[in-house]
């Protein structure tokens, strides 16, 4: 049985012939932004706006995505929405029913899943239903701190990937607010093996899926780096942006950064380049296309690809600024168009054993490197800020490094990589596979490179943090948007 009543709500809505429904409320439980949020980490967006803006929302949705969009009057929407539609109402009583109804409509999530979970006989008045609250408030005190509910995890990802539409937007979250609460503890490494599990689905999706996701729109979002750059031109060229590209952050670190951000932020899961090599992948960013084989990574070349791609649409060369590591908010009176790339936190992932060391380099880097003050400067400034990733991270376990002619014109990319190896000559590869056949189903080959897509690495280490391959968690990263305060 579903414990969660926001999932069980999901769950009836996926039972419908339809992915989009005009749903009145008015007890405006709906309406709640943290309500909101939650149905969105199960593929839900309610969406409240204007006409005009739930109208986009409709004309632009994803196929594995629900969309709620409330309303108060059906009739106000165009013919052609409310023939794809399903029209509603809803009413939180009709979940957590025979309780006081203004007593529990503003409860914290927690509680109301208590009492969703707690079905009554009898209705009760205010006095009783207030009774009942304090009780489970006191429960929930004297229990904290509580273990990772895994259970209820292995439920709520396993009702994704059974679904015929997987939304892996939603799996990632899922499984990385696994990973960020499970960290250190007896339950990490069955967490790992449920994730790992999750990712033979997602290597089989995108072998069939990838390059469509290359040659995405990047109307609604970008679905991949190399379309960030788009998707700002197209919705925002007119404004002041600044993309932050934190090196190496993977979703679940983002975790540990969100509370730390301004509350009016959008959170979309992104893909990195595969194979998600620096080399290729902060290049696409930067690009702002498809990368190039012989780029040489570093600051210099991607200050001229960031200057090159807005000069082309139209921008000053003076509106527009690169800074790397060194951040410097002083001087942007005239600049529009600004990124920022903070590049220590990849180091810190490199230099781990595990992810129980990065946890608490991230924890520490969140706080060093001030980047919420950076982001709230830069909101003062006016900017709309936007922070996402090269690419994630994986914490993986050792096959064994390369030995003797294994390594004969092996630095062809220049990656850093324990997960990626790329030969100079197409029979060196071919010659690699056909001695270690043992690795053909943990592998992808393209053209001279060979990169994991399980959890292995070409390590002698036990265990290790690296990226490089397309394993799941080193793949889908956050692209955060932050208005500018207006």
């Amino acid at each position: 049985m579903v414990k969660e009543l926001i999932q069980h709500i999901t769950n009836e809505l996926k039972r419908y012939d339809s992915t989009v429904f005009l749903v009145e409320n008015n007890d405006c439980y709906l309406y709640r932004s943290d309500v909101i949020k939650e149905f969105k980490s199960f593929g839900v967006d309610v969406i409240q706006g204007t006409s005009i803006q739930q109208r986009i929302h409709f004309e632009l949705r994803e196929d594995a995505t629900i969309l709620v969009l409330l309303c108060q009057d059906k009739n106000s929407y165009l013919e052609d929405i409310k023939q794809k539609a399903i029209s509603l109402e809803f009413h939180l009583d009709n979940y957590v029913n025979g309780y006081h109804l203004p007593s529990i409509i503003e409860l914290d999530i927690q509680i109301l899943n208590k009492l969703f979970s707690n079905k009554l006989f009898v209705s009760l008045n205010k006095r009783e239903t207030i009774e009942i609250i304090d009780k489970i408030e006191t429960e929930l005190k004297v229990n904290l701190p509580i273990l990772f509910d895994m259970e209820e995890f292995i439920s709520k990802l396993d009702n994704q990937l059974e679904a015929h539409a997987i939304n892996w937007a939603v799996v990632c979250r899922i499984i990385s607010n696994g990973i960020s609460k499970t960290i250190g503890s007896s339950q990490f490494e069955e967490l790992l093996l449920h994730a790992n599990k999750a990712n033979e689905i997602f290597q089989i999706y995108i072998k069939n899926s990838y390059q469509q996701t290359k040659n995405s729109s990047a109307v609604k979002k970008p679905k991949i780096v190399s379309k960030i750059l788009d998707y700002l031109n197209f919705n925002f060229q007119k404004e002041k942006i600044a993309l932050i590209v934190i090196d190496g952050l993977a979703f679940w670190q983002y975790e540990l950064l969100r509370d730390k951000l301004p509350a009016d932020k959008n959170e979309e899961v992104i893909y990195s380049w595969i194979p998600s090599i620096t080399q290729l992948s902060r290049q696409a960013i930067f690009r702002g296309d498809t990368p190039i084989n012989d780029y040489k990574q570093g600051p210099a070349s991607e200050e001229k690809l960031w200057k090159n791609y807005w000069v082309n649409k139209g921008a000053n060369d003076f509106e527009i600024k690169y800074q790397h590591e060194t951040i410097d908010l002083t001087i942007l009176d005239s600049v529009t168009k600004l990124a920022l790339v903070f590049k220590d936190l990849d180091e810190k992932m490199h230099s781990s054993t595990d992810y129980n060391d990065l946890l608490k380099l991230t924890e520490n880097w969140i706080g060093r490197s001030k980047i919420s003050n950076v982001i709230k400067i830069l909101q003062q400034l006016g900017f709309r800020t936007f922070l996402t990733t090269d690419h994630g991270n994986i914490q993986a376990k050792g096959w064994r490094g390369l030995q003797g002619r294994e390594k004969l014109g092996t630095n062809k990319s220049g990656s850093r990589s324990e997960r990626h190896i790329e030969y100079s000559e197409q029979w060196l590869t071919d010659e690699f596979m056909a001695n270690n056949p043992e690795l053909k189903n943990s592998v992808v080959m393209e053209d001279q490179a060979i990169y994991f897509k399980s959890d292995l690495s070409f390590s002698r280490r036990d265990v290790l943090v690296t990226h490089g391959g397309a394993h799941l968690l080193e793949v889908l990263i956050p692209f955060i948007e932050i208005s500018n305060g207006e």
